[in-house]
């Protein structure tokens, strides 16, 4: 047992009970962090204005309870936030005075400097927050296809307060550590500089490859026709949820205009190569791309 823990955090977490824990809002990423906790032998309880998501959770399983409205109060260890951009912030003011002092908040917001902002605000003494931001998911959304091991294998952002204690953190790395993922401290504005280069931008470039791939077979080609696997792999998160990610590239959008500068220097040198037949360079940036791709863990 960590020195100190049962003066600052709930029961749970030092061990004295069962931990137990809320999702609020039960998509694919809410809906699998139910699952993993259940796996790690969490009681887990749900608030999601779907009633038919909770009666599937319920009878996965992964959940022992749910409701459609926020209850009064919540006896738990830890909240998780797993709600739309938009109504975030709404999350954390249905927290305040509704949940037990010393209780842990995460969120699984893509973004984190506006929403670790709105955290600040709204705080509360009565509770720690640190943000999250797990780096998988899927093109597809909904409960139905949350799987209790999408975590697993892949980064786990966190974004703790300076002054958050170390033994809260630890608690959390903990829990997500047991879910296979790969924990990773970022500074807020560094993880949305950073995201939107590796997770934000990339959907924007499989629009825009699709959309022209249309343009192109318009013009008698029916380039769409030949599509393969290269074609359908690069284009696949096109198909994630456009209301989604509308508020995603919007809330982001300095970081990812930063990014679309630096990936058209890189068009705009591989065009140059094209124009001037040279084989080498192209070539030499393809070597180059390899190795930077060796780095991926």
């Amino acid at each position: 047992m960590i020195e100190g823990l049962e003066e600052i955090l709930t029961p749970g977490w030092s061990g004295r009970r069962i931990p137990k824990a809320c999702i609020l809002g039960l998509g694919l990423i809410g809906g699998s962090w139910a699952g993993a906790l259940h796996l790690s032998g969490w009681e887990v309880f749900a608030v999601d204005r779907e009633k038919a998501s909770l009666d599937e959770a319920v009878s996965r399983g992964w959940v022992q309870a749910g409701w459609t409205e926020m209850p009064q109060f919540l006896e738990v260890d830890l909240v998780v936030l797993a709600l739309p951009l938009q109504v975030l912030a709404k999350g954390f003011d249905q927290l305040v005075g509704r949940i037990p002092k010393g209780a842990i908040v995460t969120d699984v917001g893509s973004i984190k400097t506006e929403i670790c902002r709105q955290a600040l605000i709204i705080g509360s003494v009565d509770f720690y927050f640190v943000g999250g931001h797990p780096m998988a998911g899927s093109e597809r959304s909904g409960f139905g296809v949350s799987d209790p091991n999408l975590f697993r294998g892949y980064p786990y952002v966190l974004t703790p307060e300076a002054d958050c204690p170390q033994q809260v953190v630890k608690k959390l790395v903990e829990v997500v550590q047991g879910f296979g993922a790969v924990v990773v401290f970022r500074e807020p504005i560094v993880h949305d500089v950073e995201v939107a280069m590796v997770s934000h931008l990339p959907h924007l470039l499989a629009v825009a490859l699709t959309l022209a791939a249309q343009d192109a077979s318009q013009g008698g080609g029916a380039a769409l026709e030949l599509a393969g696997r290269s074609f359908r792999e690069l284009t696949r998160i096109a198909d994630s949820s456009p209301g989604m990610w509308k508020e995603i590239i919007v809330r982001n959008s300095d970081a990812i205009l930063g990014g679309l500068t630096l990936w058209e220097q890189r068009i705009k040198e591989l065009k140059e190569c094209l124009q001037q037949g040279d084989g080498e360079a192209i070539a030499e940036a393809f070597r180059k791309a390899h190795a930077v791709r060796g780095c991926l863990t």
